[in-house]
């Protein structure tokens, strides 16, 4: 991804931390044949915000959900709870697994009666996440931190305003595999609807397809990454709607990691950009630079030095409009045609000539 969010907004994470409490309760009362306390003085209300402790007393689903759970793991032998609780610790190390630091079974590696009591609590507590405002709160965090309020997975699909409907949110961490991880605010990822919808779905973020592990970017802990089309060579793409051939596109990546793989694998991030932005755009993002150019207030460059130069000044002006309107992508479109036109491409220097002249 091309930048992350703060850590800050997964903060309000009270919800999952009481329901892992909650489990880890009923565990020692069966171990050591003690009554569970009784809805709702299990809850651990230390653990909750006062302005939601009588909301929660009221959510009688949980309560339903937790008596199932209760019913069928105390059935279980004492190395299959232990093992229960191991994974619902290991699958909330979520910075660790997605370094691959650290592994975690999934929900079907439990036995089968234990499987939809997990998953039905779980995503039972996903859900009033939204009826408490939490996931809400967590949208607003973010977008009010980051400076581009774009999709940080391809950056062209926009952000709307926390007033609006609040964006998806994605279980960055599949909820059907890793269940135990459905409510934890640091697993719910802020995502276009193209991202999540058409492109990772379901998608195994923590293995490939032939469930061999692999790393990926932490969306709370990560550096922005830039791209550079500075290897694509012009002329020597497909024809675009001139007639004149465009581009052949080489999309490389500041980071050359196994994150970044991962990134392009699950979202086909090169694969999005050739096809429905460079493709797409180049010949008006050539317009652009004419309009740029016949600038009243400028001269329109007479020597090949200075189409050189005013090419580098354009690149530089949308390098600092930084993720805002795909400009990280329009600046690296005119970097490229400023590195072969200060090569000497004459090609590329007289046909960027004519667009901005002719």
């Amino acid at each position: 991804m091309l930048f992350g969010y703060p850590l800050a907004a997964t903060a309000e994470n009270w919800l999952h931390e009481c329901l892992c409490e909650i489990l880890q309760l009923i565990h020692r009362c069966i171990e050591t044949d003690k009554p569970v306390p009784s809805w709702p003085d299990i809850i651990p209300l230390a653990n909750v915000p006062e302005s939601y402790r009588d909301t929660m007393k009221r959510r009688t689903g949980l309560m339903e959900r937790l008596n199932v759970y209760h019913q069928k793991v105390k059935n279980l032998t004492t190395a299959k709870r232990r093992q229960i609780l191991q994974i619902l610790d290991n699958q909330n190390k979520i910075a660790l697994l997605l370094s691959c630091q650290q592994d975690c079974e999934e929900i079907s590696d439990l036995p089968k009666p234990i499987r939809k009591p997990i998953t039905d609590l779980f995503t039972y507590a996903f859900d009033i996440l939204t009826d408490l405002g939490v996931r809400d709160k967590q949208y607003r965090n973010i977008y009010e931190v980051i400076s581009a309020k774009v999709c940080p997975f391809c950056g062209n699909e926009p952000f709307d305003n926390p007033d609006s409907p609040r964006e998806s949110f994605d279980h960055y961490l599949s909820k059907s595999k890793y269940s135990f991880a459905a409510a934890n605010l640091r697993n719910l990822v802020p995502m276009g609807n193209k991202c999540n919808s058409r492109y990772k779905l379901a998608q195994d973020i923590l293995r490939k397809d032939d469930g061999t592990r692999r790393k990926s970017f932490d969306p709370y802990n990560h550096e922005i990454v830039t791209i550079s089309l500075d290897n694509s060579q012009p002329f020597a793409g497909t024809i675009g709607r001139t007639g004149e051939p465009l581009p052949k596109w080489e999309i490389d990546f500041s980071f050359n990691t196994e994150e970044v793989t991962t990134w392009d694998d699950v979202f086909h991030i090169r694969e999005r950009y050739k096809r429905d932005v460079l493709d797409e755009a180049f010949n008006n993002w050539l317009n652009g630079f004419r309009s740029w150019c016949r600038d009243p207030r400028k001269s329109i460059p007479n020597s090949d030095q200075e189409w050189v130069d005013e090419i580098e000044s354009y690149a530089i002006y949308h390098e600092s409009l930084g993720f805002e309107d795909r400009a990280f992508l329009k600046a690296a479109v005119f970097r490229m045609l400023h590195i072969h036109c200060k090569n000497g491409d004459q090609r590329l220097i007289k046909f960027i000539q004519e667009v901005v002249t002719v």
